[in-house]
């Protein structure tokens, strides 16, 4: 079995931090709350705004949301850099 082996067990046991965004029907959102409260450590969730008009139609907002994607990126690095631990 081996150290990979040992690690992949080790992996399993540990807790990661998800954050993912999708759409989701209206008829299926307390669903999907009820299954995140009762099978994860929810930490936070939020109904985000539509912005796809805003971005192809407001160029100060385009402006806004490609300097905070270039903030993001350098933060992410930064976290993988100095963090100290692994993630996938």
């Amino acid at each position: 079995m081996g150290a990979n082996s040992e690690g992949f067990i080790d992996m399993r046991e540990q807790e990661f931090t998800y954050n993912a965004t999708f759409k989701v029907k209206g008829k299926s959102v307390v669903s999907l709350e009820n299954y995140l409260i009762e099978n994860t450590s929810l930490i936070n969730y939020k109904i985000i705004a539509d912005t796809e008009r805003m971005y192809r139609e407001d160029s100060a907002f385009k402006t806004l949301v490609k300097e905070k994607q270039k903030i993001t990126r350098l933060i992410e690095d930064y976290i993988q850099k100095h963090n100290g631990r692994n993630t996938l």
